[in-house]
Parts: structure tokens; sequence; C-alpha cells
């Protein structure tokens, strides 16, 4: 077991350590490869390492503004292509961009996909009480970032909903803030307060976020560039349609049959769609079996044994 710094407070410490106290540590412990399972730093006097790029936000979403991009874009990804000895994306969606965005890089490296699992473990958790509603709702889970996020689309579409059905529908915001994000997420939260049908939890335990997951009627997480949404696969693990934005080919991936695709620019026809598959389903029906975590660890199994015995 081996100590190392709070990493996950400052990038620019976490960049510090990495680039001058990693390497020498590594040679001193004798670790002869490292595997980076999420935001990968992987420099030239670092061991034999492999690097998980989730997805390539750095290249294609320019909302943090020109230089935040790119030094994110060197640090991050041009970095873990040009020196980690292996490549893994999570999903198909993530190395087509990779593909796409670095088609020169991307062929000369040992590039692999290794889809993530589709189902969770939240599925196991008890059953406790939550203050959900009597009326129907949506759940939207994850980080508070109006932009990113694009929450204010999904109040708008419980909006529609409520309008087309004259059902007192809600929307259930579960999730934090981080720093990046805090000023807008407050703001939204504000804005969204003299709203009585929408409610904002906070963090919540795994065990009352499964349950909200039970007792929503549809899930809605329209952020577009994820190389894997999370809530998508929580939504589908316990029997529940995912509204996601089109432009997210990861969700559609990961969520089969229980994604509903919509335009973020025609909500009134997405509201219709969703509605339209609740009154054919109350629950999605999955036509084939989806990838599951079992199938990614052997799969990462594989690849860490490999880089373990790789020669210098």
């Amino acid at each position: 077991l081996i100590a190392v710094p709070p990493l996950d407070y400052s990038p620019g410490h976490r960049y510090a350590w990495v680039a001058s106290a990693l390497g020498p540590l590594c040679r001193r412990r004798g670790i002869g490869a490292l595997a980076w399972l999420s935001n990968p730093m992987v420099l030239p006097w670092h061991p034999r390492t492999m690097a998980v790029i989730h997805d390539v936000n750095e290249w294609k979403n320019k909302d943090k503004g020109w230089l935040r991009t790119r030094l994110r874009s060197v640090a991050y990804l041009d970095a873990s292509l040009r020196f980690a000895g292996t490549v893994v994306a999570v999903s198909r969606a993530t190395e087509e961009d990779i593909r796409r965005f670095r088609p020169n890089v991307a062929g000369t490296i040992d590039l692999h996909t290794v889809v993530n699992g589709s189902n969770s473990g939240l599925v196991d958790e008890p059953s406790m009480d939550v203050p959900a509603p009597n009326a129907p709702f949506l759940l939207s889970v994850g980080r508070i970032d109006p932009r990113g996020k694009k929450l204010p689309e999904a109040v708008a579409f419980v909006e529609r909903l409520r309008h087309l059905t004259g059902e007192p529908w809600e929307l259930q915001i579960v999730g934090g803030m981080n720093e990046s994000s805090a000023e807008g997420g407050r703001a939204f939260l504000a804005d969204v307060k003299a709203l009585a049908w929408v409610h904002y939890h906070g963090h919540v335990s795994n065990r009352e976020l499964a349950e909200w997951y039970r007792r929503a009627r549809a899930v809605i997480f329209l952020a577009e560039h994820e190389g894997f949404g999370l809530p998508v696969v929580e939504a589908v693990s316990f029997s529940r349609y995912a509204v996601i934005s089109r432009r997210n080919t990861a969700g559609l991936e990961a969520g089969g049959a229980g994604v509903i695709a919509i335009d973020t620019d025609d909500l009134e026809s997405g509201a219709r769609t969703l509605l339209a598959a609740l009154g054919a389903s109350p629950v999605p029906v999955q036509g084939e079996a989806l990838p599951t975590w079992k199938d990614a660890a052997e799969h990462y199994a594989d690849l860490l044994e490999r880089l373990a015995g790789t020669s210098p």
C-alpha cells in the first residue's frame, strides 16, 4: 500500500506531483507498470503505462475556453496517446472520437475498446423511504452543471410533459457540485426554486439513489459530451427508460432498447416520444443482452497481465 497526496483536489498540484514525484516513487518501489483508470497523466519517464480514456471532451467541448481546453487536451489526452503503451477507450463512441480527432496517432498505438458494463450494483441495495411524490416524475442524476448536463432543458422537458398530459409531472434532481460548476449550479438551483414541481436533494447515499431509481417513471440525462453516462446504465438496470440527447452516442450504446434519444432543440417531440413509449410498455424490453462489468473486468485483467509482463 503506497500513500500518495490527495490528488483529486487541485489539477495543478496533481500534475506537479505526477510530473516530479511519481517516476522516482516507482523506481524506489520497483514498480514496473502503471494503470490510469481515469484522467490519465502519462509522461515519458514513467514506467510502462495503460491509460483509460472515458471521453474526449477536451477536443469536442470548447465551453470552458480555448486555453483551458488546450491545456487539458495536452495533459490528459495527447500525452496518453503519445506515451502510454496501451490505450483503452471505455466505449466504441470514445474509440471513434479518438480515431476521428487524432487519425494520424490512432493507427500507430495499441488501442483497445473495453465497453463498460451496462449493469449496476445499485439494484442490490435494500429498499428505504425517500420523499418521492405520488405524482409521476423524472429523475435527473449527476453533477449540478447546468450547461454541461443541460439541466435547464431537463426542466423544460418536464414542463412539456405537464402541458401534454395535464398531469402534475415533477423533476427530482440528485447530485453534488464541484468547484468548476458551482457558480452556475447555485444560480440554476436559485432559478428553479420557485417551481413547486422541481426538487433538489443534493448528494445522497447509494441506498437512497437506488430507491429514487425504483420510484421514477424515467430518467433524464441530456449531457452531450459523455464517453459513458453512468445514469443511463443505472436507469436501464432498474428497468427505467433513459431520455438522452441523440448527440450522446455513448449513451445510445450503453442503454440499448431502454434509451429514448431526443433532439434537445425539439423537446415537445421528445416528450411525445417518451409518453408513447411509456404507454406501450411501462418498462423497456431489451431485445439482446447488454455487456456486463464482469465482461469488462475480464478484458482489463488480460490487458493488465500483458502490461505487467511486457519487457521494458
